[in-house]
């Protein structure tokens, strides 16, 4: 017996009662039954009562064009079985889009379709847009998709068009094709299309089903909008890759899990987030993964992982921007790879459990601020540097690492780039044109009291340069050896070990070191021993220990008073 097919959200009784309209209305034809391993082709756009498909029986359009099932509004995949109802069979011109170095395009299909300027119905899947909605060139409203088919994608918007989608529903199930792409997108915008979306609720399951793709030149704003995604199943002959268009899941040398990112900004792109929430089961929530350079500004959004993952990625020439806004994420605020950069102003809160900003690839450049009454709070080591230069600034903030780790230079414990690099050539270059940063990292620290320490453990890449500007800091300030918290490097199967580092400290080892400076209104509260390699103190600056305890300053162990001047050599602050 055949099996029937219905969408699984509609009760046996609304299921029913669209039956029996859809043989009621004399617009809708006869049934059509395709026998066991047959191929018929539709020809263009039909309407059904019923439809049945024996097994290994197929359906396919003309040459240039795709098919599209729908029962009762409902993007469905064309399975073996017996489907009832409000059944279209909808035939619309191929959406090619070429991605790398693909010899073929991907052949998209989308419920809605804009391209400079216009709706192209030939190329939409309307069956699949709701009763309510009204779609027009400039505008879509009430818009509401529901496809339960892999890679299709809901709305796309390309070209030169200028447009708005009101309160639109969409809830996609099955995996996507390449998130790289937007292939699969709920909403996709593309070319130098500038696109506003107001109040949507969006919700995919399926990896790499990402909600929202912002490529080419685009522009796109989301404003009052609620967005969750969740993990989907792999297929079984998924093989794990980094390579983009073949990556489906988060690459496990970021130290964390999940296989759908709920964003993702690409090319040129340019996106705003107000007054929204964004929630990732893993991987997550905010991702900027091209070269750039791309933009990002999100204001007054909550940001959420719910089992592993990162509230926002910032890589290759990306700037990330939050203003006001608040972090929930189980591993990483933001991850920032290569010359990216972040900032967060204006009172925004980073609550993770275990890392604030992890800072990886490359020889560096951009700069990570956080200012303006912002605040962190993490389980762990709240800023990690990892082999790599940056400039980091620090004003008129609150940093609370669980820790006691406020900021951590370290070797690159990624295991994926760690083996790659045992192999020449396997790690590719940067862009043509990339500048060589310096390896140094440069943290500024401006009206701030801190209670952590500042550590730099790869003393063989560069130097960790302190400049406290009406700041105190209660800790260590030095290098150090690190080594893995549990004694081994992190794998695949320890990736949650991956950025943990246990720090001896002591003068550095290799031919960089640790350098500070204080100004005459900055105080640095010395609570064990540190070894810097050059300490500047302007007149009015202090250097004091911990609860009072008295200091000897060894330069090139030589006792010395510590007074207002410049010391350079091997410096060791100890507590008498």
């Amino acid at each position: 017996m055949p099996r029937i097919h219905r969408p699984k959200a509609l009760c046996a009784a609304c299921v029913l009662a669209l039956s029996l309209s859809a043989l009621a209305d004399p617009s809708i034809g006869e049934s059509l039954s395709v026998s066991a391993g047959k191929t018929q082709t539709i020809a263009q756009t039909t309407t059904l009562a019923r439809l049945t498909l024996g097994d290994k029986a197929a359906l396919v359009a003309p040459v240039g064009h795709s098919l599209s099932l729908t029962v009762d509004g409902v993007g469905m995949p064309m399975l073996p079985g017996t489907y009832r109802g409000h059944v279209v069979l909808s035939v619309t011109e191929d959406i090619p889009v070429a991605f790398g170095d693909r010899k073929d395009p991907y052949l998209y299909r989308a419920a809605v379709y804009i391209d400079g300027g216009a709706k192209v119905p030939a190329r939409s899947v309307s069956a699949m847009t709701g009763k309510e909605s009204r779609i027009t060139d400039t505008q879509a409203d009430h818009v509401s998709i529901d496809s339960r088919e892999e890679n299709v994608n809901g709305i796309i918007v390309a070209g030169d068009s200028r447009y708005t989608i009101n309160q639109p529903t969409i809830q996609m199930t099955g995996n996507g094709g390449n998130d790289f792409a937007g292939y699969g997108a709920a909403i996709m915008t593309t070319g130098k299309a500038k696109v506003t979306v107001n109040k949507a609720r969006i919700t995919t399951q399926g990896a790499v089903r990402t909600a929202f793709f912002i490529g080419g030149d685009s522009t796109l704003t989301v404003n009052d909008s609620f967005v969750e995604v969740k993990n989907g199943q792999l297929p079984p002959d998924y093989k794990f890759s980094i390579r983009p268009g073949e990556m489906r899941e988060v690459p496990y040398g970021l130290g964390i899990t999940g296989n759908v990112r709920a964003t993702n900004l690409m090319d040129h792109g340019t996106v705003y987030y107000n007054h929204d929430h964004i929630r990732a089961q893993g991987w997550g929530a905010l991702s900027s993964d091209g070269d750039g350079p791309t933009y990002m500004y999100a204001t007054d959004t909550l940001i959420e992982t719910i089992d592993s993952g990162y509230g926002a990625y910032a890589n290759g020439h990306a700037h990330d921007h939050f203003s006001h806004c608040t972090f929930k994420v189980v591993d990483v605020g933001l991850i920032i790879g290569g010359p990216g950069s972040g900032t967060f102003t204006d009172g925004s809160v980073v609550n993770s459990g275990r890392y604030g900003v992890m800072m990886h690839q490359g020889t560096g450049g951009g700069t990570l601020t956080i200012e303006k009454g912002s605040v962190f709070n993490t389980g762990s080591t709240l800023i990690e540097v990892k082999g790599r230069g940056t400039h980091i600034v620090v004003d008129d903030a609150s940093l609370h690492p669980g820790n006691g780790v406020i900021l951590q230079g370290m070797d690159n414990d990624d295991p994926i780039m760690v083996e790659m690099a045992k192999h020449p050539g396997a790690l590719p270059g940067p862009p043509a044109g990339t500048p060589t940063f310096s390896g140094d990292i440069v943290a500024d620290f401006h009206r701030v009291h801190l209670h952590g320490d500042l550590l730099n453990g790869m003393t063989d890449v560069g130097d960790m340069i302190i400049t406290l500007q009406d700041a105190t800091v209660e800790g260590a300030i030095s290098t150090s050896t690190t080594s893995p918290c549990s004694g081994k490097p992190p794998t695949r199967e320890t990736l949650h070990d991956i950025g943990c580092v246990a720090n001896a400290l002591g003068s550095n080892t290799g031919p960089h070191g640790a350098r500070l400076s204080l100004d005459g209104t900055s105080r640095w509260v010395v609570d064990k021993t540190s070894y810097l390699n050059e300490l500047t103190l302007a007149p009015g600056a202090v250097v004091s220990g911990a609860q009072g305890q008295p200091l000897t300053l060894l330069v090139n162990g030589v006792k010395t008073p510590l007074k207002p001047g410049s010391y350079k050599g091997k410096l060791v602050i100890k507590l008498s």
